[in-house]
């Protein structure tokens, strides 16, 4: 049986965080996963991998950012919230306490959406051995095709100031996820409208990427065209994580002859193939910059992952203070362009 724990971890600039801890009931697991949300998403969205993650032997955390879920924030500290915060502050906490609480052989992490964009943001990254990247993105909007783009430029120019000039924050209720306080909501839009991530005064913290050396696997769904469209994965992957070694699996489901993941999908019991969930914890294991291979496991009736996995191959780059925009062509492993 998997039991589940609550906790608080307070934060640096004292703010208490909901997290949860999820076991095997009679075992103290030594490898420790930490799950981080997408936006709006409240950790209980999680729940079905994390006791599947906890019955594969791992320890598995989760939390809610602040001003999300049970991370509720008394109305003098509605201000701190902000999608650096989420990272600067939320994520290092959390990190610090799972090494100080559990000592960890081996953290990791899966991170969704934008928690694979803000976890570069932390400043104890480097204690992680691995991260699995779900349907993360650079979400700017240059890098949408079709009628799509316009949208996403219109959600992030017009819809997002509209909502917090008449509400104050950015109502997300209708789409299943929680409100949006208005520091985290500019952070959004400022993000998706520039090619860089950019902070209030203007200052570009986009090569906190370049830091991060841990070993990448990312996976990516074919019909997530709205949320984490193709281009906008290799974006990330190729200009932004540039010292990690990266593998990428990009899940076209009608030519596996599977139904779509969508953008959350991965996370449904009752969509994603488990035996993916176990390639993923196989990898999150063994996993080094020396060698990150997906293992193959066998028996599955579903293709694996494993068989779509290829290297992300990056140009040479020259010295340089700052990640560059995006470029038209990326190398790619993949062997086909990504859609413009």
């Amino acid at each position: 049986m998997v039991q589940r724990h609550h906790h608080t971890v307070v934060t640096r600039d004292g703010i208490s965080l909901a997290v949860s801890s999820y076991q095997q009931e009679g075992v103290a697991p030594r490898e420790v996963a930490l799950l981080l949300c997408a936006v709006g998403a409240r950790q209980e969205r999680y729940e079905a991998f994390a006791r599947w993650l906890a019955r594969d032997g791992w320890r598995v955390i989760t939390f809610d950012y602040r001003g999300i879920g049970r991370s509720v924030l008394e109305e003098g500290n509605r201000h701190t919230a902000s999608m650096r915060t989420w990272g600067e502050q939320d994520v290092t906490a959390v990190i610090q306490w799972a090494c100080d609480t559990f000592s960890p052989e081996r953290l990791v992490a899966v991170a969704h959406s934008i928690g694979g964009q803000i976890l570069p943001f932390s400043e104890n990254h480097s204690r992680l051995s691995a991260v699995a990247l779900v349907a993360s993105q650079r979400g700017c909007w240059l890098h949408w095709s079709g009628w799509k783009r316009y949208g996403v430029w219109l959600f992030f120019r017009l819809y997002i100031p509209l909502c917090l000039k008449l509400f104050g924050r950015l109502p997300l209720s209708f789409v299943g996820l929680d409100d949006l306080e208005r520091g985290v909501a500019e952070d959004y839009a400022r993000w998706g409208l520039d090619e860089h991530y950019l902070w209030p005064t203007g200052e570009s913290r986009s090569a906190r990427f370049s830091g991060c050396t841990f070993p990448l696997l990312a996976l990516s769904f074919a019909d997530d065209t709205f949320y984490a469209p193709r281009r906008a994965v290799q974006v990330l992957l190729h200009d932004y994580y540039v010292s990690a070694p990266a593998l990428w699996c990009h899940v076209e489901h009608e030519r596996l002859k599977l139904r779509g993941l969508g953008h959350s999908g991965f996370f449904d019991s009752e969509q994603c193939p488990e035996s993916w969930w176990g390639e993923v914890s196989s990898w999150l294991r063994t996993a080094s910059a020396s060698s990150a291979l997906l293992p193959r496991r066998e028996g599955a009736r579903e293709p694996s992952l494993a068989s779509i996995a290829v290297p992300v191959l990056r140009r040479p780059r020259a010295p340089q203070m700052e990640i560059p925009q995006a470029a038209p062509a990326l190398a790619s492993g993949l062997g086909r362009g990504g859609t413009r």
